[in-house]
């Protein structure tokens, strides 16, 4: 066996590994850094065997832009879209709050002016909105926050800001059982 071969047998028995891993994964981070790794490993393998050129395309396409994309996504998916009433304009200490609760998770918040009647009906329909599709979102009505993902709230509860400023009357989630309600302390 030549000495190239010999080299490149534990590299391709990683290649393999990195698969099912990037596959398997449920973090977008995690999955960046696996698929990373494949690719440069990938390239190795091609510049090692003979093919310059293709190496050359892997790392720059298949590893460096496809990294900055997903990062560029990645970020983008932690952005939370509360929805507020187009009607009242949110004071200012809420949205230091909310920036800090928010930041913690390492989460931007947008706000999205809308049309407010202040009914479940209306909560239902608006995080059903084609519109919204893609983001955590939350509705913000006076000093109560509704949002939509029970795993959201139950981090956003557990923050540090959020557990020392209960500055909300009521944090919750439509679809939550009993336990996931957070209402501010008298």
């Amino acid at each position: 066996m030549p000495t190239r071969t010999l080299f490149l047998l534990p590299v391709e028995l990683v290649l393999p590994i990195l698969g099912i891993l990037l596959i398997r994964t449920q973090s977008p981070i995690r999955g960046l850094i696996y698929r990373s790794f494949l690719g440069s490993l990938a390239a190795l393998i091609y510049a090692i065997f003979g093919a310059p050129d293709v190496a050359l395309t892997e790392v720059l396409v298949g590893t460096l832009l496809s990294s900055i994309l997903y990062i560029i996504t990645i970020r983008a998916c932690y952005s939370a879209v509360i929805v507020v009433s187009d009607e009242v304009e949110v004071p200012q200490a809420m949205m230091e709050h909310l920036k800090s609760m928010f930041s913690e998770l390492r989460m931007n918040i947008v706000l999205q002016p809308t049309k407010l009647s202040h009914s479940k009906e209306d909560y239902d329909n608006l995080f059903t909105l084609k519109t919204l599709a893609g983001s955590p979102h939350a509705i913000l009505d006076g000093n109560e926050l509704c949002i939509e993902s029970p795993i959201l709230l139950e981090e956003l509860m557990e923050t540090d800001y959020y557990t020392a400023n209960p500055f909300l009357d009521m944090m919750y989630c439509p679809e939550c059982q009993l336990g996931l309600t957070s209402e501010r302390p008298s």
